[in-house]
């Protein structure tokens, strides 16, 4: 009896079930999303090629962000964060975290620069360092460069065909053909398929030299071949990446070289501890690069050498070349990357001392960025009217923020204030004052960390951007 009326009981109220189960899930959901992990769409192109929003070809990508973990841990450095934006706190940014808590920044020839803020200071040491950024941050800061008929060659038979050099005797191979150094292109290290659809008119592209390369390549040489260079070029400097071929001598050795021709640096060079040489007709891949001032070589089956440099200062002026001595090789899937140049032609922060509590953002699309290098408020002060003699700031944006109207009776201010509101004043009730610096995020703003990139996949430009975000 008793079990009977049980199933009556329970049978009769399925709509009750179901309803709290629905609840249950929609209260599960929305505490995930508040808490834990939620989908951000990128509106704008100021972290492209990293993370792709452009109106001109559609592609906005949607990244999963963590907004779990940051109140568990301490922020490092290089996260790709979404924050409240400090100026207007009712939209949300995404940006790279470069400067720390407690320390001093500043941008010199394109490059970061770093110090504690009590760091000790001589006569010799400032303190100042050039910042170097772990691996996978230099992979996804590096523009591959589209290298494709803009080589110059100088030995007889020297081709180029479809990223493989090929050279049968010696000589030597130089990038780029016609321009007197590598530049930063807009558009370089986007997919492929996006680079003609993108508008790089009033961007700064190629504003400025860049030596800061990478170079990869499988080098395949002949038996004879005696010795293979890659050269990198840093204004007047060489920086000259020495491969001792089949043919060299048996106690021969992968050496860095770092020279002046004009003798105003002296020479600086790195050995590797033991003989080593390329095997004939092997494909051995090759990574040399001079970033951050550090030479680093890296041989498959062999040494990786490094080797600290001078700043270079504006000497900017760069290549990248490949020589031969004794025989020929084939040099096959050959790339060149340039890094990252914070420009600062039209920023008004370059030099930052940052706080317990903050941080310095920058974006990785630096010639179209809105970031620390920039950030002012604007600000008026109220002359009449019930909110005299109160300040009003926000964010300072040219004809956008505030925005000054003419009209028949003496125009009107609207000006949108740190937490989005939105204010509106005659003109002739206020005065306009000047804009201040605020290039920092505090810690409370910072909503998560962007962790994947889920959308979108575009058949059409050939472009399927699931990754993850480094």
């Amino acid at each position: 009896m008793s079990s009977k009326s049980n199933e009556k009981k329970s049978s009769g109220r399925p709509w009750r079930d179901n309803i709290e189960a629905v609840t249950v899930s929609i209260i599960t959901i929305v505490l995930f999303k508040y808490f834990v992990l939620e989908a951000y769409k990128i509106p704008t192109g100021s972290m492209q090629p990293t993370l792709m929003g452009n109106t001109e070809t559609g592609i906005f990508d949607r990244v999963l962000v963590d907004k779990f973990s940051p109140h568990y841990r301490e922020l490092e450095r290089f996260e790709v964060v979404v924050f409240k934006y400090p100026l207007n706190q009712a939209q949300n940014f995404i940006k790279r975290i470069v400067g720390m808590p407690g320390e001093e920044l500043k941008i010199v020839d394109g490059d970061v620069w770093v110090r504690p803020n009590d760091a000790p200071r001589t006569e010799y040491d400032d303190g100042w360092r050039a910042l170097q950024r772990p691996r996978p941050i230099q992979n996804t800061q590096l523009r591959r460069l589209n290298t494709a008929e803009e080589w110059r060659f100088e030995g007889q038979g020297w081709s180029a065909d479809d990223g493989t050099l090929v050279a049968p005797g010696p000589g030597r191979a130089e990038y780029p053909r016609t321009m007197t150094s590598i530049r930063d292109g807009y558009t370089d290290g986007y997919p492929k398929g996006l680079v003609s659809k993108i508008d790089t008119r009033m961007k700064r592209s190629a504003s400025n030299d860049v030596s800061d390369l990478r170079t990869t390549a499988t080098v395949r040489a002949d038996a004879e071949t005696t010795e293979v260079r890659i050269v990198l070029r840093e204004g007047k400097r060489r920086f000259r990446f020495i491969l001792p071929g089949p043919a060299a001598k048996a106690d021969a050795r992968p050496t860095l070289e770092a020279f002046d021709p004009s003798g105003e640096m002296v020479l600086l060079t790195s050995v590797a501890p033991e003989p080593w040489r390329l095997r004939s007709g092997k494909g051995i891949d090759v990574l040399a690069q001079n970033l951050d001032d550090l030479l680093t070589l890296e041989l498959e089956g062999g040494p990786t050498l490094t080797l600290p440099v001078p700043p270079s200062g504006s000497e900017r002026t760069s290549s990248v070349a490949f020589e031969l001595d004794g025989a020929g090789a084939r040099i096959e899937d050959v790339e060149v990357f340039r890094d990252i140049f914070y420009t600062t032609i039209g920023q008004r922060v370059t030099h930052w001392t940052i706080p317990e509590g903050s941080y310095v953002m920058l974006g990785d699309n630096s010639q179209d960025s809105s970031d620390g290098r920039d950030w002012h408020l604007a600000g008026i002060r109220v002359l009449d009217g019930p909110d005299k003699d109160q300040v009003v700031r926000g964010n300072d944006r040219q004809r956008e923020n505030p925005r000054w109207v003419d009209g028949s009776d003496g125009g009107q201010v609207f000006f949108r204030d740190e937490l989005g509101e939105l204010h509106w004043y005659p003109t002739s009730e206020v005065e306009s004052l000047s804009p201040i610096p605020a290039p920092l995020v505090p810690l409370g703003n910072i909503i998560g960390r962007a962790v994947l990139v889920v959308w979108p996949m575009s058949p059409k430009y050939d472009v399927y951007r699931l990754k993850w975000v480094r």
